[in-house]
């Protein structure tokens, strides 16, 4: 047997010592990163990107680490025979942790034995083995049989999980529930309260909903309401409703079907009816560029159109 080179075997082992203390500190450093992104909501991109490059170099130690180990391995078996050559005695090698779990899990018949095993008939010379079912093969099946029946068990008879129908009653009864509780809560702390919800020309929520647009509302809407991808929202035509309800019930909700998203999540309810109240004030602004009204015409209780919003004072609101 040809011995390995000593230098040889022991270099990956000096590289890692070597350049153990860099991988350390690049791995503190990125989860510093990781850790000053979590408090900041805005850096969820640089946070998956320190995530994803701490696991990279996670990944590439733990190679390193294992690659070190069957260097050792090897090194330690070379000492091993070395030794036994000088005492003359023969060693026998012994299998590994990976190869002694694929014996159980396999369970073949060793060479010797396969003449015992050789079944009589043959094809053209090609004889076959009378080889059991791996034994991997039958517990992923006995595995199979118990889920089996824990499903229909648990599913369909005993009603232990829910079915998706009931998951989505659940889910939905759960949600209102949450609602009414928030509501309740804003009621009792002197909060907003959305049954009363009614427009207004106070300057701190027209200032308030005007930031938010601005920041939120623009790229669809246009900065001057006049529409874009989204439709104009200085006319009359309204495509779920003109009144202020309606308008806070569109931002809360948003509309998925064209490309709208919820923004219960993000905005309190009080900054919702800013932002209805804001939308409401464009109305009548005839900005330059405006698109073409969609939906359909929106008329007050006496039959009217409505009027812009800047001209509805808060004391008609308030009769």
């Amino acid at each position: 047997m040809k011995k390995p080179n000593k230098m040889k075997i022991l270099a990956p082992l000096q590289f890692a010592r070597k350049n153990a203390g860099w991988a350390l500190t690049l791995v503190l450093l990125l989860t510093a990163i990781g850790s000053y992104a979590q408090s900041d909501n805005n850096n969820t991109g640089l946070l998956l990107v320190a995530v994803g490059l701490v696991a990279v170099v996670s990944i590439l130690v733990l190679l390193v680490a294992i690659y070190t180990l069957q260097v050792l391995k090897v090194f330690v078996q070379t000492e091993k025979e070395k030794a036994a050559k000088e005492a003359g005695v023969d060693v026998a090698e012994e299998p590994g942790l990976w190869q002694r779990f694929l014996k159980v899990v396999n369970d073949r018949a060793p060479i010797e034995q396969e003449e015992e095993i050789l079944l009589d008939h043959n094809y053209d010379g090609i004889r076959e083995l009378d080889n059991h079912l791996p034994p991997w093969w039958k517990w992923l099946f006995y595995v199979t049989i118990i889920f089996s029946v824990v499903y229909v068990l648990g599913y369909h008879i005993m009603d232990w999980f829910p079915l998706q129908e009931k998951e989505y009653e659940i889910e939905m009864a759960a949600a209102a529930t949450a609602a009414q509780e928030r509501m309740a809560a804003n009621a009792e702390a002197g909060g907003f309260d959305e049954s009363q919800l009614a427009y207004s020309d106070d300057a701190a929520i027209l200032s308030s909903g005007q930031t938010l647009y601005t920041r939120n509302c623009v790229p669809c809407h246009g900065a001057e309401g006049q529409g874009g991808i989204g439709p104009n929202l200085t006319d009359n035509y309204w495509l779920h409703g003109g009144d202020i309800k309606s308008v806070y019930t569109t931002i809360k909700k948003g509309v998925p079907d064209k490309g709208m998203i919820s923004w219960e999540q993000q905005f309190s309810p009080e900054q919702m009816r800013d932002v209805a109240t804001y939308i409401l004030s464009l109305v009548g602004t005839n900005p330059p560029n405006p698109k073409a009204p969609q939906g359909e015409l929106y008329k007050t209780d006496d039959g009217t159109e409505s009027a812009p919003a800047e001209m509805v004072s808060s004391e008609e609101v308030e009769e």
